[in-house]
């Protein structure tokens, strides 16, 4: 697809549902949230371009490109019309894939994601990490051979106490070993550093609102109200809320949560 080779998993049996990790996850984020939605949807989670069993490639890690390979695994299955579900730099993909293909877009569901372009720059100066990913080549110099404090650190907190962030340690494994294959860091990194050129094309690109259904989710202690202000500057029907007990990590920490709000959007807007 687009030149590159994208792995996902799949199950269940509906209209389909497509599911966009961020960093530094692979598609497993998901794996909690796709089986309560399995019953009334085909649900689909995709490894992005550079990320776990997807192919490593030295470019198009930005995001209207990463939607185009999207949209090709789309059709490539099939799907047609797809609501698709993505968290972070999945959301981020998600919106381009709907502005970029209105009508094959049924609905949208972005969690923990900042738009580029629509204030989600404003996260540069407030995250640390952004602006170190940003720098090429020298965050892949300092975090190679520490992935795992690295990651665990990011997922986890400062005291990389995963039971306390209620993070499974297996899901951070995974991750660990994801990013810890030669050259997968740094594709991740390029993420980071499309954003700038991912604010351009969203600006150029936003032309009229959304009208697709628009749930936007934020975790208390993660982005809040965030994702619904941004998302209602690009979308006309936007629904907004806050995922109580949760920061970044909303599919990992609150699984059922999320799995209910999602099921719960889609039997009301898309039945």
């Amino acid at each position: 697809m687009n030149g590159t080779r994208l792995h996902y998993v799949s199950g269940g049996r509906g209209r389909p549902v497509l599911f966009l990790h961020g960093f530094p996850q692979t598609w497993m984020a998901w794996r909690k949230v796709m089986p309560r939605l399995a019953g009334e949807h085909t649900v689909i989670a995709v490894d992005l371009r550079g990320v776990g069993r997807s192919a490593l490639e030295k470019d198009g890690y930005d995001k209207e490109t990463l939607a185009t390979d999207i949209h090709q695994l789309v059709n490539r299955l099939g799907l047609g019309e797809v609501s698709v579900v993505g968290a972070d730099f999945g959301g981020q993909v998600a919106y381009a894939y709907a502005r970029m293909h209105r009508e094959e877009v049924r609905s949208l569901v972005v969690i923990e994601a900042a738009l580029p372009g629509f204030g989600g720059e404003m996260l540069y100066t407030g995250s640390y990490h952004f602006l170190f990913h940003m720098v090429p080549e020298l965050p892949e110099r300092l975090i190679d051979g520490n992935e795992r404090y690295y990651l665990t650190r990011f997922v986890c907190g400062p005291e990389r106490d995963c039971e306390k962030a209620s993070i499974e340690p297996s899901l951070v494994d995974e991750y660990v070993r994801a990013y810890s294959r030669p050259g997968r860091l740094s594709a991740a990194l390029e993420y980071y550093r499309a954003l700038p050129t991912d604010a351009d094309a969203n600006r150029a690109g936003a032309g009229p609102k959304l009208k697709q259904p628009v749930l936007a989710l934020g975790g208390e202690r993660g982005l809040g109200t965030l994702p619904t202000e941004q998302l209602r500057r690009v979308a006309e029907d936007v629904t907004g809320d806050v995922i109580d007990g949760a920061d970044h990590w909303v599919a990992e920490q609150r699984p059922d949560e999320l799995a209910a709000r999602i099921q719960t959007f889609l039997r009301r807007c898309c039945p």
